[in-house]
């Protein structure tokens, strides 16, 4: 390829971007000066111009082939922040979750410790209850089995009740 010299005196090959079929073929790559203002001209970091040869028919510059590969890059940048940042997110929400429920759980041991001798009382009672009830036979024991359940849930109801007397009666001293 022969060196051209432009009018202010550098090398027109300088400003041309040919591909390696736009030799064989006789036709030279030429870019518009709008072009090159739009590419990035930084003293200190100077890029090789990448040349790619053109499929036939297609008039896609190197410009547009190296804007894409740019967008993909930052659009799988922003999604790897993405997940991080979801990933982030669900890790304290489960430091919170695991928090919330050790407290909750001595908290209710400390409830059940306080009452003491009667939870030992109403367990042994439970016990025995279900020990009977697997003495009968399975039709039977089906029958006495819901007859307990109906039973325990209402003696929460009562509980349930009875604590909101209790929030009642306290709010009012």
């Amino acid at each position: 390829m022969e060196k051209r010299t432009s009018e202010n005196g550098t090398n027109a090959e300088d400003n041309l971007a040919e591909s390696n079929t736009d030799t064989d073929s006789g036709i030279k790559g030429t870019d518009s000066d709008s072009e090159n203002s739009s590419i990035d001209n930084n003293d200190d970091e100077i890029q090789p111009t990448r040349k790619t040869p053109r499929r036939s028919g297609s008039n896609v510059k190197i410009e547009d082939y190296d804007l894409i590969v740019n967008s993909l890059k930052e659009a799988t940048t922003s999604f790897k922040d993405v997940i991080y940042s979801i990933s982030k997110k669900a890790q304290e929400i489960r430091e919170k979750a695991e928090e919330t429920f050790t407290v909750g759980a001595r908290r209710d041991a400390r409830d059940i410790k306080a009452l003491g001798v009667y939870v030992e009382s109403v367990t042994k009672g439970f016990e025995e209850t279900m020990m009977e009830i697997k003495k009968s036979g399975y039709g039977d024991e089906e029958k006495l089995l819901k007859g307990y359940k109906k039973l325990l849930e209402e003696q929460i109801n009562l509980i349930n009740a009875r604590i909101e007397m209790v929030k009642r009666l306290k709010s009012r001293r």
